[in-house]
C-alpha cells in the first residue's frame, strides 16, 4: 500500500469510501535493492509519521539535480536534456521523489549515466572554442583541479589529481582530429561525470558530528538551487562551520530565482500538481480541456507568491487572492482581464488555496463535488492525519436521488464504516466545501433547490472545533498547530531527502513554531531548518 497513490489516484474516484483502522500507519514501498528495516509507523502530536529512513551517507542525485549539476560543472547554457530519458522514480511510494529510498542505481541507470557522460564530453570538446566555456585555459593541471572541484563538489585530493593527470595524458595521446588538450579533456570529463563523487551527494563525517563545509555547500545547493554548488559557493564552503554562517549563505540563496524553482518542485509533489493535466469532465458544458493548463499554472503562481513574498502556511490557508486565467474568470464570477493569468481578489467565499478552482475542480466528479476526495486529500496532505488503508470491497457512489443532497448521500454510504474515519475526519472536511460544485463554482443550493449544509466538527490534534463552512475551517487550521506541524514535516522530508518519523518531532515542532510566529514565512522555516542538527550533522546509516 503506497502512502497516497492508492488513496488519491485521479481515476479511482471511490477508493477511499470505507476506510478502516484510522489509527494505523500507511505502508511504505521500499525501492532500494538492499535489505532495509521494517517500516515504522508512528503518530506524534497527531501527525502521521510513517516510514523507515536509511540515513544513507551517499545519496544519488535526482534526475533534475543531475541535469542542473552538469550545467554547473561544464558551464553550459542550460541543464542537460539527456536526463529526460533517464528512468524515473515511482511516485507515490514516498512523500517526495527525491527520497533516498528511490535513488538507488540499477543497470539501466548506470547505462544512462555512461552514455550521457560520453555524449556530453564529446559535445563540450567538439572544438577548442567550445572547450573554452568549460575552462578558459589550456593547462591540464588547472583544468583538472577546476572542473574536478565542480564535479566532486570539493577540492580533489593529490591522489585524485595524479590519477586524472595520467588519464588526461592517455587521452591526449589518442588519435583523432581534435587538439591534444581537447582529447585529454574529453576523457577526463567522461570519467568525472561517471564518478560516484559526482553522482552521489555525501555525508561522510562521524556519527552525530557536523558535516564538513563542502558537504554543507552541496546539501544547500542541491536543495535550494537543485544543482551542484558553483565556484562562488565552493569558495565559501570552508566557512560553513556554524549554524549562523550556514543560515547567512542560505538566506542569500533563498532570494535567487533557483530557490523559487526548487520550491515549485516541492509544492508540485506536495499537492500533486501533475494531476491537473489529467482532469476530464463528462457532460459538463462549462468545462474545456484548455482549462487544465490554466489550473496548473494558477496553482504554481499562488505558491510561488507565497514563497517569494515571504508568506507562509497561514496565507496558504486564508488568502482570498488567487491567480485567474481567461478561461477561469467566468467560473469565479469575474470579468476576463486579458489573456494572461493574473492575481485577482476572489472575494470572501474563497478562503485559502483549497477554496480555489484548481483544487476544487481536481477533486470533483464531473459537475458534482467530491466530498470524499476533498476530505481525504486535506487530511493526508495538509493535516497529516493518520488514516488507514481503504477497505477491499468498495461500493460505487450511487446517483443522487430526488430530494437528496450530496451530503446526505455520502453520509448514508459511509455510515457503516465504523464512524471515526469518515464521521470525524474525512466527511467533515469534505462537507465543508459543499458550497463548491464540480467546477469549483460557488452555489447556495443543489439538486433542484435544496439548501447546502457545510457545517461540521473536526477533531484536530489540539481538540475538536466546530465550523460553519470552509472559510471558518481554514481559519481554525491557520490558528491551530496541526497544519503547521504537517507542513513542517513535509518541508523537512523534502530538504533532508528521507522519511521524517516520530524521533524527528523536535525538529518538526521547531519549524512549526516558526510557522505560527508573527510573520511565519516559509523562508523563515527553511532558515531554521538549515541551522538544525538534523540538516548539519550525519545521523549514520549504510554507504
Amino acid at each position: 500500500m503506497t502512502r497516497r497513490s492508492r488513496v488519491l489516484g485521479a481515476a479511482l474516484c471511490v477508493t477511499t469510501l470505507l476506510l478502516a483502522g484510522c489509527t494505523g500507519s500507511l505502508g511504505h514501498d521500499e525501492e532500494d535493492e538492499s535489505p532495509s528495516p521494517a517500516p515504522s509507523g508512528g503518530v506524534a502530536r497527531g501527525i502521521d509519521m510513517p516510514g523507515a529512513p536509511r540515513y544513507h551517507r551517499l545519496v544519488r542525485l535526482t534526475n533534475s539535480q543531475w541535469a542542473s549539476s552538469v550545467q554547473v560543472v561544464l558551464n553550459v547554457a542550460a541543464p542537460s536534456s539527456l536526463a529526460d530519458g533517464f528512468e524515473k522514480p515511482v511516485a507515490g511510494t514516498t512523500d517526495f521523489t527525491n527520497n533516498e529510498h528511490l535513488l538507488s542505481v540499477n543497470q539501466r541507470a548506470w547505462t544512462d549515466y555512461q552514455s550521457a557522460a560520453e555524449e556530453l564530453a564529446e559535445e563540450v570538446t567538439a572544438s577548442d572554442e567550445a572547450l573554452e566555456d568549460v575552462y578558459p585555459g589550456t593547462d591540464a593541471a588547472g583544468f583538472i583541479e577546476t572542473v574536478g572541484r565542480r564535479a566532486y563538489r570539493r577540492p580533489l585530493t593529490d591522489a585524485e589529481v595524479a590519477g586524472y593527470t595520467a588519464l588526461f595524458e592517455t587521452g591526449a595521446a589518442m588519435s583523432g582530429s581534435k587538439s591534444t588538450f581537447a582529447k585529454g579533456a574529453q576523457l577526463v570529463i567522461r570519467t568525472m561525470l561517471q564518478s560516484p563523487h559526482f553522482l552521489y551527494r555525501t555525508e561522510l563525517g562521524e556519527d552525530r558530528k557536523p558535516l564538513d563545509g563542502y558537504e554543507i555547500a552541496a546539501k544547500l545547493s542541491l536543495w535550494l538551487r537543485n544543482a551542484a554548488p558553483d565556484d562562488e559557493l565552493l569558495d565559501k564552503a570552508p566557512t560553513l562551520t556554524t549554524p549562523e554562517a550556514i543560515a547567512k549563505v542560505a538566506e542569500s540563496m533563498l532570494e535567487e530565482p533557483a530557490a523559487a524553482k526548487s520550491m515549485r518542485y516541492f509544492h508540485r509533489e506536495l499537492l500533486h500538481f501533475d494531476r491537473y493535466a489529467t482532469i476530464s469532465k463528462l457532460g459538463v458544458p462549462s468545462y474545456n480541456e484548455s482549462l487544465n493548463a490554466e489550473y496548473e499554472e494558477s496553482a504554481y503562481l499562488f505558491f510561488e507568491k507565497i514563497f517569494t513574498d515571504g508568506l507562509g502556511v497561514r496565507d496558504i490557508l486564508t488568502s482570498t487572492k488567487g491567480f485567474v486565467g481567461p478561461g477561469m474568470a467566468s467560473l469565479y464570477g469575474l470579468s476576463a482581464s486579458g489573456r494572461d493569468i493574473v492575481e485577482r481578489d476572489l472575494g470572501p467565499d474563497r478562503v485559502g488555496f483549497f477554496s480555489q478552482l484548481p483544487y476544487l475542480t481536481l477533486n470533483a466528479l464531473n459537475d458534482e463535488s467530491d466530498s470524499i476526495h476533498r476530505g481525504v486529500s486535506i487530511n493526508l496532505d495538509v493535516l497529516c492525519t493518520p488514516l488507514g488503508a481503504p477497505a477491499p470491497n468498495i461500493p460505487p457512489v450511487p446517483p443522487l436521488e430526488p430530494g437528496q443532497t450530496n451530503r446526505q448521500r455520502i453520509t448514508q454510504l459511509t455510515s457503516a464504516c465504523g464512524g471515526l474515519c469518515h464521521n470525524e475526519l474525512i466527511n467533515p472536511v469534505g462537507f465543508a466545501f459543499e458550497h463548491f460544485d464540480g467546477m469549483g463554482q460557488y452555489r447556495d443550493e443543489e439538486n433542484g433547490g435544496l439548501p447546502i449544509d457545510s457545517s461540521g466538527v473536526y477533531s484536530f490534534s489540539e481538540g475538536a472545533k466546530p465550523f460553519a463552512d470552509a472559510g471558518e475551517l481554514m481559519h481554525y487550521m491557520a490558528d491551530g498547530e496541526q497544519a503547521h506541524l504537517c507542513y513542517a514535516k513535509k518541508l523537512a522530508s523534502f530538504a533532508l531527502q528521507r522519511d521524517v518519523i516520530p524521533s524527528d518531532l523536535p525538529l518538526v515542532e521547531t519549524l512549526a513554531k516558526v510557522s505560527r510566529g508573527a510573520s511565519g514565512s516559509v523562508k523563515e522555516m527553511m532558515l531554521e531548518l538549515v541551522k538544525d542538527e538534523a540538516f548539519r550533522t550525519r545521523v549514520g546509516g549504510p554507504l
